[in-house]
């Protein structure tokens, strides 16, 4: 009787949630071609962000706690006792799966927009979004017309978009 109650009360929590992500997915379409540009923007910011958190991580493991930092309080205000050696084996644990997560979305990002390297319109994409280059100044580089360099930029970022999102993308 109990395994029964069991199953079914799982089986509903189950449904519940697909239910849920299925009202969330028709909220809120994906507009991937913009969330492409959004994660194109951020990955310089995200490189330079994981070079920062290996420098402090270093720091942290040859040094030890820092004396002020915003990530020692909370472990501090929990209301448990932690020791310094314990808050800085959790601030280390916690650091590294921050570079994980950052590295990650690193790696993919490269690796949607690998094969597209080559193509001789690549410098649209990567002009304006990692080096924030004008369509003006992609356009003298390539050389074409400005109005080449939109077209193949929103080309090569819809290909960028269905590497990452895939079917959804289109």
């Amino acid at each position: 009787m109990a395994k029964i109650n069991i199953e079914a009360i799982i089986k509903k929590a189950v449904n519940e949630g697909i239910n849920a992500g299925r009202r969330e997915a028709e909220r809120k379409p994906l507009n991937a071609y913009k969330e492409t540009e959004r994660r194109l923007y951020a990955l310089p910011d995200i490189i330079e962000k994981v070079k920062r958190d290996k420098a402090y991580l270093e720091d942290l493991q040859t040094h030890g706690l820092p004396r002020r930092r915003a990530d020692i309080i909370r472990f501090k205000k929990s209301g448990v006792r932690l020791s310094d050696d314990e808050i800085k084996d959790a601030l280390i644990q916690d650091m590294q799966a921050r570079i994980a997560a950052d590295e990650y979305e690193i790696q993919v990002m490269e690796e949607a927009m690998a094969p597209l390297k080559d193509d001789p319109y690549f410098l649209a994409v990567s002009g304006r979004y990692f080096d924030r280059m004008s369509d003006e100044e992609i356009a003298a580089k390539i050389p074409c017309a400005e109005r080449t360099v939109r077209r193949n930029r929103g080309i090569l970022v819809r290909r960028i978009a269905v590497r990452l999102y895939g079917a959804g993308a289109l």
